[in-house]
């Protein structure tokens, strides 16, 4: 696939995908105790929406703080915070933080998430004094349900690739969304010419995400692809 384009690529191009330089995140500023997790650089399209579970080691310890890298200022990155107060570590966050990139000027780029993760064996409660007065009072408003839980498999892309990926929900959880995305894991920000060779179709089959992931012998091995697949389940 695409051989005569590799061709012409060569080795210029692959150079090319470490050209840019890397930048310091502030994912640990201001946390006395704090691991240092670095993400892909995740592909962000011209349109739409790229998103991506970030993980604490093991999911042992609480997220204190998130920063991210990006190819281009026309990338924004966000993550997805939980309600509660005060809004603090394990409150507003846990041990995962789901980040969501959009370019805003619709040019393709990449974001590379960052967490500080504080390692402890876990992070606050959340305040129930409002949810029992209310009880008391007979309101009508309640507190809102409990935050998605999101589940994800990421693999691996070597040379000429063909793959099934399935992620479902735990016993007791329904799935109501999913997401995908191809990163790749270099140290700087990749040539975005090599997202050009994999493709990625995404369905719900039977409450599972199914995703089929094609790619070429074309992309290098030192580009270090991978697609993240993800269940986003409720309680």
């Amino acid at each position: 696939m695409r051989r005569a384009l590799v061709g012409l690529v060569g080795a210029a191009a692959i150079a090319a995908a470490f050209a840019a330089p890397g930048g310091a995140a502030n994912e640990c500023r201001g946390i006395l105790v704090c691991i240092s997790v670095p993400g892909p650089w995740v592909v962000v399209p011209a349109r739409g929406e790229a998103t991506y579970l970030l993980e604490c080691p093991r999911r042992r310890g609480v997220v204190g703080g998130v920063d991210a890298l990006a190819t281009s200022r026309d990338v924004r990155v966000g993550f997805d915070a939980r309600i509660g107060s005060p809004v603090s570590p394990g409150t507003t966050t846990g041990r995962d933080a789901y980040f969501r990139g959009v370019s805003a000027r619709h040019r393709r780029g990449a974001f590379q998430p960052y967490l500080g993760c504080i390692p402890a064996g876990g992070g606050g409660g959340r305040a129930t004094t409002s949810a029992r007065v209310a009880a008391r009072l007979q309101l009508a408003a309640i507190p809102p349900g409990p935050p998605f839980e999101r589940r994800a498999t990421t693999v691996k892309l070597g040379g000429a690739t063909v793959k099934t990926v399935v992620q479902g929900c735990a016993k007791g959880e329904r799935l109501v969304g999913s997401w995908h995305a191809l990163a790749f894991r270099t140290k700087t920000a990749p040539n975005l010419i090599w997202t050009d060779y994999v493709r990625i179709e995404r369905t719900i089959r039977a409450r599972h995400v199914v995703a089929q992931i094609v790619s070429s012998e074309g992309i290098p091995t030192v580009m270090q692809a991978e697609v993240q697949v993800g269940a986003v389940c409720a309680t």
